[in-house]
């Protein structure tokens, strides 16, 4: 069995610094099942770079590939954002990013968005890399930032994302896919446990891909 890569993460986590509102969407088609898998992604573990990361270009968002995924949890939606490198030589990435889940139309999902942030954020190195569908788990991740989404009660599902690069690097237009890498319509969404409450969808720092 493999294991709860993302889950184990972010139940281990801290609670969100800043939450932010965000506009409610247009109507969109009724909820519908989304084609999920309840196994979770495996990457290859890295091992230091031998060289120093602040030595390293930053990235910026034309020379990567963002896709994300994700699964109902116990008691939370449990997903990440995986990137890969496309460009020709290693870049780093450090920070929050910001993650923007979207409707059919384009419009942002009526979710409060919240972060959560370290004092110290730490360098990943970003290897040229390239997504790679497999019956194991999503190969080719350079980097990941896991999600956590909570108490999500209306119909419209999100389609596409847009992740948004600190330190002003780019914006980066996502699709989702199952962890096989195979691409997917929707990223599901979190079960409804409060319909007069918020959703909150949670966004952690950037963080090497782990086994």
């Amino acid at each position: 069995m493999r294991r709860l890569l993302l889950a184990l993460t972010l139940v281990s986590c801290t609670a969100p610094t800043s939450v932010t509102a965000t506009s409610s969407p247009a109507p969109s088609p009724s909820r519908s099942a989304a084609p999920l898998t309840t196994s979770l992604p495996t990457a290859t573990l890295r091992s230091s770079p031998s060289v120093d990361p602040a030595s390293i270009p930053q990235c910026v968002a034309s020379q990567l590939q963002a896709v994300a995924a994700g699964v109902q949890a116990t008691d939370f939606f449990a997903g990440a954002v995986f990137v890969a490198n496309r460009g020709t030589a290693a870049c780093t990435l450090r920070g929050n990013p910001e993650v923007v889940l979207l409707t059919t139309a384009g419009s942002p999902l009526d979710v409060r968005s919240a972060s959560v942030t370290a004092g110290t954020p730490k360098i990943v190195v970003v290897p040229v890399t390239e997504f790679r569908q497999d019956s194991s788990g999503i190969q080719g991740i350079g980097a990941s930032a896991p999600l956590r989404w909570e108490n999500y009660c209306e119909d419209v599902l999100p389609t596409s994302f847009r992740v948004t690069l600190p330190d002003a690097g780019g914006v980066i237009a996502g699709t989702f896919v199952d962890f096989t890498g195979k691409p997917v319509s929707t990223l599901g969404v979190a079960r409804c446990d409060d319909a007069s409450g918020p959703s909150t969808f949670t966004v952690y720092p950037f963080q090497e891909p782990v086994q």
